[in-house]
């Protein structure tokens, strides 16, 4: 059984990010929008990113990071087993 830890942090990042889909953030833009220092936020991006949720372009204090949307799979209309 894998363990999951409840982040708010990491909920509030992803929540700003569902919100922006088109924001590209430094970590020091992202801590001044969430009202967050960026020492608390380092890790919770670093999750974001090893998750698939954000992508991340450059290092350092340089690096801006962007929401990765989610691809819909339009599988078109189930149709009914059962005959009308």
């Amino acid at each position: 059984m894998v363990a999951f830890h409840f982040n708010p942090l990491q909920v509030e990042c992803t929540l700003f990010f569902q919100e922006n889909p088109y924001a590209y953030e430094t970590i020091k833009g992202l801590a001044t929008r969430l009202g967050r220092n960026t020492e608390d936020l380092v890790d919770a991006l670093d999750l974001l990113v090893s998750s698939m949720v954000l992508e991340v372009i450059g290092s350092g204090e340089t690096a801006i990071y962007r929401y990765i949307q989610p691809v819909n799979l339009d599988l078109g209309k189930v149709e009914s087993w059962e005959q009308a």
